[in-house]
This record gives C-alpha cells, structure tokens and sequence, in this order.
C-alpha cells in the first residue's frame, strides 16, 4: 500500500461517530512537487476513497525549518487552486499549485502546500472524530544547485550527537540512516528527514557507547545516492 495512505494525522479530537471517522480515506499523489522557472506549475490530484463526504482546505506554506505547523509561515509566493473543495465518496479532483515569481532563486526556494479536511460537527451524536491532514513539500531548486552536507560527531553536555550541516544550495534527503559496527547495524531516528540548504539536522547517540571512539562509521540513503562515511568525533 502506498506511503500516502497512512497519512491520518489528529488535527482535531471533536463529538462525532466513531464510525465516521473511518469512513474518511484522503489519498493526495503525487507526495511532493518539484517546481522550476520553466516549470511554474503543477498538480495535485486528491482522492476520498472512503464511505463519507470530504471537505477540504488547502494552504500554502514558506518551509525554513521544521515541518510542524507552528513552525511553518503562511505565503502568498506560492498559490494553491482551489482553496476549498468537497469530495464524494469515490470523487477525486486536482489542485493546481504554482509560484508567482518567474525569477530564477540563487538557493533552492521551500514551500509546503497542506491538505486539511475540514470537520463538520453533528449535533447528537458522539465518539472520536480524526480528522484528515497531509503535509507536502515543493521545491524550486535553481539549475545546478545540490546538497553538500558536512557530517561529524559531537559531544556535548546532552550527550554525543550525529551531526549533518547542508552547505549546499539544495536540499537534503536522508531516507535511512545507520551505524555500522560489530554486530548489526543500528538505525538511527523514526524516519525520513529533509535538510534545507543552510540548516543542520542532528540525531542524538545517547543510547551508543562511544568512550574512546575517534570516528564513527555511517551508512546513509539519501538523494545523493548511497552514502559510506567514515566520520570524525569532536568535542569532550
């Protein structure tokens, strides 16, 4: 089953059936868009493959940093067309995502475009209600630009911790993410993470055993391919 589909997310904890609530499937493909000066526009298409009406509303995002929704700054430099729509069961529909500047950026421009169902209470009835959301981010990557990440191993009052800083113009994706030692090799964090040009991602080895370690082997999957690191340690 597509990574899409397990996409519920608690947006919200209302009165409503029980029943209801897992009647509303939203499927969104594809899962991030890539946009380009020659390229200003693309779709979304919006899937409500369950038993129940959706009401959905879409929202465009300037991403510097975390993808929580607090730390995400509403933009007009981007535009999501329509932003409100009602599915069927069974109905599917597209968005039309686009970028009002036609300039080419100098470092890779971020964006999240969100995909919230709308809850519509119902007086008397009661029981769970989650709602819908799915967050999706789009780039405008400049022609050229890449990720240079800078990895190392830092120890600190908290405890050693795995460091990539991305001095590239483009982002970063680290798909999976190791140790490798004697024994099995230890994933590192609970998933996929993105790293925007100039920004830091740190992943704590609190739980490693590191006394005397002066580097630390690595395995990476990222967008830069498959990654084999040997990396230094620093710090006391």
């Amino acid at each position: 089953m597509p990574a899409w589909r397990f996409a519920l997310l608690l947006l919200a904890v209302l009165l409503w059936p029980a029943s209801a609530a897992a009647a509303a499937t939203l499927g969104v493909s594809p899962t991030r868009l890539e946009l380009a000066p020659g390229k200003p526009a693309a779709a979304l298409t919006v899937t409500n493959s369950g038993e129940a009406p959706l009401l959905l509303q879409v929202e465009t995002f300037a991403w510097r940093a975390g993808t929580a929704t607090s730390e995400l700054e509403p933009t007009r430099a981007i535009l999501a067309v329509p932003p409100m729509l009602e599915l069927a069961p069974g109905e599917r529909a597209v968005i039309r995502v686009a970028r009002r500047a036609s300039t080419t950026p100098e470092v890779e421009e971020t964006y999240r475009v969100l995909v919230s169902e709308v809850p519509r209470e119902e007086p008397g009835v009661g029981g769970v209600r989650l709602a819908l959301r799915m967050s999706l981010p789009v780039f405008v990557t400049p022609p050229g630009a890449r990720a240079e990440p800078r990895w190392s191993v830092e120890r600190g009052p908290g405890g050693p911790s795995l460091v990539v800083v991305n001095e590239g113009r483009a982002h970063l994706h680290v798909r999976r993410l190791e140790l490798v030692g004697p024994g099995r090799p230890i994933p590192l964090g609970d998933g996929p993470v993105y790293v925007l040009a100039g920004r830091e991602h740190r992943w704590s080895l609190a739980g490693a055993r590191l006394e005397g370690v002066r580097a630390l082997s690595v395995r990476a999957e990222t967008n830069l391919g498959e990654l084999d690191l040997e990396i230094p340690a620093r710090g006391g």
